[in-house]
């Protein structure tokens, strides 16, 4: 689906509407036409219609605003569209200098997360059975010719027992809850004061264990906005976290999605994703500071392509 076709489309049919493009996800283009989103699949249009469902099911147990999406099909084009949340966007950063707005972003997060997690999952799936329950694990055979230029022969056995005890465990049912799988600032906005004010983007969601939607937070390399986080959060559920298992898990999360690795890894895109995810783990192996990122991601791409060589 070219872009111009879809411009053409939305100027013919919102003639006195300011149109933007936002940008391509991994299998859609998304504008904004007035005060709504747009986003245009070519594509199984299945996945908005499952974060519609979600949507549509969680809004009355969070505090917090939530899409209401449509799905629509017109005049060959198929698109799911939704009034834009309102308010201001965020990063990690931002929130490193301002200890009241940290507090109370802190605070509504692990709130949302909180009641998100409350929701009962038997109802849920009864109301949109196209939700995941769990995501089956990639073999560690097939991101180790990534991690070996980068560990001792014992570093990388030490972290091959980790993500095999720890994609192995039994997990109790009391924690596989309904779990966004992505609260963050390219996810969210806040009110001026730093609380959560909107959520969107469940196309992730699924039925999981409750750590995963707590490692972002670990990962945001602020250490007091993840213990007020995560003080709160146990407060709220009255459940114990193990901060071991969550930087466990956030060693392993990049690894872990197995719709990353469809088809041949070492494919043109499948391998610039594999490094990708590869240089987020090393980067907090190692303890790299943020300012590494963009040269661990950059050595990540040619060490890739020296794999396909």
């Amino acid at each position: 689906m070219a872009q111009q076709d879809i411009v053409a489309f939305l100027e013919k049919n919102y003639p006195n509407e300011k149109i933007k493009y936002l940008g391509q996800g991994s299998d859609s283009d998304a504008f904004r036409v007035g005060t709504r989103v747009f986003r245009f699949t070519s594509k199984n249009i299945s996945i908005y219609a499952k974060d519609a469902d979600i949507c549509h099911f969680v809004q009355p147990y969070v505090d917090v605003q939530v899409p209401d999406i449509q799905i629509v099909h017109r005049d060959g084009f198929q698109y799911a569209v939704h009034e834009m949340l309102m308010g201001e966007r965020w990063s990690w950063h931002k929130f490193q200098f301002s200890p009241a707005r940290q507090r109370n972003l802190a605070r509504s997060a692990a709130q949302f997360l909180a009641q998100l997690h409350s929701i009962d999952t038997d109802a849920l799936v009864r109301a949109v059975p196209a939700l995941r329950e769990g995501v089956p694990y990639i073999d560690f055979d097939v991101v180790v010719a990534h991690l070996r230029p980068f560990m001792t022969a014992r570093q990388l056995r030490r972290f091959r027992e980790m993500y095999e005890r720890v994609v192995n465990a039994p997990v109790a049912k009391s924690d596989m809850v309904l779990v966004h799988m992505g609260l963050k600032g390219a996810n969210s906005v806040v009110y001026p004061d730093g609380r959560l004010k909107g959520v969107f983007d469940f196309c992730n969601c699924g039925i999981y264990e409750r750590g995963r939607d707590l490692v972002l937070f670990s990962l945001s390399r602020n250490k007091r906005l993840y213990n007020q986080f995560l003080r709160e959060y146990q407060k709220l559920t009255g459940v114990r976290i193990s901060r071991k298992h969550i930087r466990e898990l956030a060693l392993i999360e990049f690894l872990w999605a197995k719709r990353w690795y469809i088809g041949d890894v070492f494919a043109p895109m499948g391998a610039n994703i594999v490094a990708r995810n590869v240089g987020q783990v090393l980067m907090h192996f190692y303890h790299l500071p943020e300012i590494m990122k963009p040269l661990v991601r950059l050595f990540m791409k040619i060490h890739a392509r020296m794999l396909r060589k």
